[in-house]
């Protein structure tokens, strides 16, 4: 099947039912994409506790077994298998100077690099740069630490678009707040939570509390390479927010995406982080994380607590699955004014699936 997303919205079909229900689009979402993908692992605190920080690159989908060292206030990445027998190296989070192998003893400079190797002295043309540990990319933006297995996808114009729009944001006093990060599991496939997030034509029908808080009026969605921003005002201006280029924005939330999967959302308490991780076609891990600003809280109170705008947005991704399998649906069409972030995603897919 071809799929056609045209680039002038206005006359562009949404792609067709099928790419979300034919395993093989799914597949091949997760070996073009998912693959160049950056995910956000974890923050600079993990080193708090052990140097060496062991983690598994998408679970329960690519499942790269990884290794997060910091070395001398420096840190990389790199494969977390033995190139002698592909045992892992490391199961636990833990400090050290050197890394073994504990199923032959084999070990590695803590740069992944090959240490030694009992029973290999007659072994012919041995050690070779085969027997270093791989390295993996992977940049620490803001105390938040990405990887990519392959680094292709270029994540920086929204890494750069955040810095430049709010300079004055405190990121080194965002902390995780642990009690308010929540995973949660649907039975739904993971593009249709993204497009979901994708487009505020929704709030007003799904969010009710939420659409009292914001200018529904003013509400901007701004394309971004590999990337959306979709910016929300309201009634109050934050020093958060601050802008000399733009002083007089009443911001209430900056919502960015960095395709494929992952949500940077900016408030004046803090930020929250939305990981949507595929783990089959018709299900989905979503992992939220809060950091608040130090002394600063999450909202528990009101009708658009985060909480109560996730649930809220999970039950339409859920009658969406349902919906999709229809025999009378085949495709839809793009709000040229609310749902250019869509149309944004779908074109990214298709030239990334090459569909």
């Amino acid at each position: 099947m071809s799929f056609q997303i045209n680039p002038e919205i206005s006359k562009a079909l949404t792609f067709p039912k099928e790419f979300y229900l034919d395993p093989k689009y799914f597949n091949l979402s997760l070996e073009n994409i998912f693959s160049d993908s950056w995910q956000m692992i974890a923050d600079m605190n993990i080193f708090q506790s052990g140097n060496i920080y062991p983690f598994t690159f998408l679970p329960d989908s690519l499942n790269e077994p990884l290794l997060l060292i910091q070395n001398s206030n420096k840190i990389h990445c790199c494969s977390n298998v033995c190139t002698h027998r592909a045992h892992l190296v490391s199961k636990k989070h833990c400090h050290g100077t050197k890394l073994q192998c504990k199923y032959h003893g084999r070990t590695f400079n803590i740069d992944g690099s090959f240490n030694f190797m009992p029973g290999f002295k007659e072994v012919d043309n041995f050690p070779t740069d085969n027997d270093n540990l791989s390295s993996v990319p992977c940049k620490n933006w803001e105390n938040l630490i990405f990887v990519s297995l392959t680094g292709l996808l270029d994540i920086t114009p929204v890494l750069k678009d955040i810095k430049n729009r709010i300079p004055n944001y405190p990121f080194s006093k965002l902390v995780l707040d642990k009690n308010h990060s929540q995973e949660w599991e649907i039975n739904a496939h993971w593009a249709l939570y993204c497009e979901n997030f994708l487009e505020g034509f929704h709030v007003p029908y799904v969010h009710q509390g939420l659409a009292k808080e914001i200018n529904l009026s003013n509400y901007q969605t701004i394309l971004i390479d590999n990337g959306v921003l979709q910016l929300a005002t309201g009634k109050e201006k934050f020093d958060v927010f601050l802008n000399n280029s733009n002083p007089d924005k009443t911001i209430y939330g900056l919502y960015y995406w960095i395709f494929p999967n992952i949500m940077l959302n900016f408030y004046s308490w803090g930020l929250s982080i939305n990981i949507i991780e595929p783990l089959a076609i018709n299900r989905t891990r979503i992992k939220f994380l809060s950091y608040p600003i130090k002394n600063n809280q999450q909202p528990e109170s009101g009708d658009a607590t985060l909480s109560q705008v996730e649930l809220e947005d999970q039950e339409v991704v859920l009658n969406v699955q349902k919906g999709i399998r229809s025999r009378f649906y085949k495709y839809g069409r793009y709000s040229t004014k609310y749902e250019k972030g869509v149309h944004h995603f779908h074109s990214l897919l298709k030239n990334k699936l090459s569909i």
